[in-house]
């Protein structure tokens, strides 16, 4: 499998970065976990969005979730029975976009025109082409899921956590994952409220070191604070960490018989302007970089 981020950035707009959205394709599979506000527009600078095989929204906070509308726009009117991306929801997630389909003044089956929707259970897995995705509900102020996902022959495991405050559950089913992508979105944990629902960089190092995981891909923050981020990253010599930014790609691929470090069984990080492999012809992708300056406004919205 191959990651390519397209936004890693929190609910507060950032000047660089969509909100959440993260590609993974296999040879045959292109899917998008998370579609958040921004994310179909970079995608374009990334793949050919009427490609997808499929969308997987793990919560229903616009960062995650709203650009659907904006996909959708890029679908035949009023749609078609081929080519149709499945769009796997939260439970009732189908009702969900059938009423923000009469908020932004549309016709109720507005998204079921051009996507085929679905809603997942939690621990019960679905597959999208050649790809199975587990869901697992972790802790957030809404219910919100974390999503493993293999290869059809289970080979190489990734695991997003999507927003989640630090929590076992997170650790138990990203053990012995190829990479894991978990959240950075707080500077210090008293952000946040009582019940956690988010994440500081150190917290994230500490769950992916705890479950033996290759490598981990912080993600979720305010532009801003990626220089501190970074340095964190540099500093961390027991476990690879890189830093999510528009355009960073990392190759998934299995770990060793009884490998628990970092390093070539893992996963494979690249920057899109060094030139490794092209992306999946079933993408028809062109691969750039385009990372932007830093925003001025660091703050980061808790959703």
């Amino acid at each position: 499998m191959r990651l390519t981020v397209v936004g890693s950035g929190p609910a507060a707009p950032q000047a660089d970065t969509p909100a959440s959205g993260l590609l993974v394709e296999s040879v045959s599979t292109a899917v998008l976990l998370d579609c958040g506000s921004g994310v179909v527009s970079r995608l374009r600078t990334v793949a050919d969005p009427g490609a997808l095989s499929g969308v997987v929204i793990g919560h229903f906070h616009a960062d995650h979730y709203i650009d659907l509308a904006a996909l959708r726009y890029l679908y035949p009117w009023p749609g078609t029975g081929h080519d149709r991306p499945a769009i796997w929801l939260p439970p009732g997630g189908p009702d969900r976009m059938r009423t923000l389909a009469g908020l932004i003044s549309e016709r109720e089956r507005f998204f079921d025109d051009a996507f085929d929707l679905f809603e997942y259970a939690d621990g019960v897995p679905f597959t999208i082409g050649d790809l199975t995705i587990r869901p697992t509900l972790l802790q957030h102020y809404v219910p919100a899921r974390a999503m493993a996902v293999s290869g059809d022959d289970g080979a190489s495991r990734l695991i997003y956590g999507g927003d989640t405050g630090p929590t076992e559950t997170l650790v138990e089913i990203a053990s012995g994952a190829d990479l894991l992508i978990a959240e950075a979105t707080l500077a210090s944990p008293a952000e946040d409220e009582v019940v956690r629902g988010h994440s500081t960089a150190e917290e994230a190092i500490a769950m992916a070191r705890r479950a033996g995981a290759a490598r981990l891909v912080l993600t979720h923050y305010p532009s801003a604070r990626r220089p501190v981020l970074q340095a964190l990253a540099a500093s961390t010599r027991d476990l690879a960490v890189d830093v999510a930014h528009p355009g960073l790609r990392v190759e998934v691929r299995p770990q060793r018989t009884g490998a628990r470090s970092p390093g070539p069984a893992g996963a494979i990080s690249t920057d899109t302007r060094s030139g490794s492999r092209r992306p999946a012809d079933s993408m028809r992708a062109r691969m750039t970089s385009d990372l932007g300056s830093s925003p001025s406004n660091p703050s980061a919205v808790r959703q």
